[in-house]
């Protein structure tokens, strides 16, 4: 109590008035996820710093990442409770062909090509997110088509 008394934090009866304080505190929240996660990519990937330099941003955005996912699923605030079947099934079908892209370009990079999964130079990153781009539509199409044949059996 004597902590809100110093930082002069109120409470209020009115539910319209938490509901926006405690949305400012998510948006604040999810603001500093997002400059954690800059902060990780450009001094983890970019910069190529070592990883005493980076390790909190990335204890960071993981703790962040693991209280939002509890946090949901204990508020029962989850896609399958949400959703209505049509919007599930295309939201599987998006999941499905994104987890798809994902394993086709980590095999294209690592197998056919033998070279590591970060781009080396603005060539590499431009062919790498044109292959990408290409995978992604392909494994969306292929989920589409997958989908709609399933459903005209059922």
């Amino acid at each position: 109590m004597k902590l809100k008394k110093i930082f002069s934090i109120t409470e209020y009866e009115d539910e319209r008035v938490k509901a926006l304080e405690y949305k400012s505190y998510s948006e604040a929240g999810f603001l500093l996820v997002v400059l954690a996660f800059i902060d990780l990519v450009v001094r983890g990937i970019f910069m190529d710093r070592p990883l005493s330099e980076w390790i909190v941003s990335l204890i960071f955005v993981v703790t962040y990442i693991i209280y939002v996912f509890i946090r949901q699923s204990f508020m029962k605030i989850t896609k399958d409770h949400l959703l209505e079947k049509e919007e599930k099934r295309k939201n599987n079908i998006e999941e499905f062909s994104f987890l798809g892209t994902v394993f086709l370009y980590v095999l294209w990079k690592k197998i056919i090509q033998g070279t590591s999964l970060i781009p080396s130079g603005m060539y590499d990153w431009i062919i790498s997110l044109v292959v990408f781009v290409v995978i992604c539509a392909f494994m969306y199409s292929l989920s589409v088509i997958i989908s709609k044949k399933i459903q005209k059996k059922d």
